[in-house]
């Protein structure tokens, strides 16, 4: 009987690169580490299930950054607006924090 010999080292360069760090989810608020392939946008939520998840700061950038009200640092540009995923809330001036 003949096994297959799997290498670790062949695994792991199949499975990176990747990222991990403090993520929340924008549709129930559970907050958790994720670790994902590099480039993922949204997340699975562990606690609702939803692909609803982000990566909490994500970008390292000097200056105030802007949130909607709900707190959602993330915006969908609309030929005629500007709109939170999070809440749906039309973004007139969006705040800086």
């Amino acid at each position: 009987m003949t096994e297959e010999v799997v290498s670790l080292a062949d695994e792991r360069q199949k499975r990176s690169p990747h990222i991990s760090g403090a993520a929340k989810c924008l549709a129930c608020q559970h907050r958790w580490m994720a670790v994902a392939p590099t480039g993922t946008i949204w997340l699975d939520c562990p606690s609702c299930t939803l692909e609803r998840g982000r990566f909490i700061a994500q970008c390292e950038a000097e200056g105030p950054h802007l949130h909607c009200p709900c707190g959602c640092d993330l915006f969908y540009v609309h030929a005629d607006y500007i709109y939170c995923p999070n809440c749906g809330m039309k973004q007139d001036s969006p705040s800086c924090t």
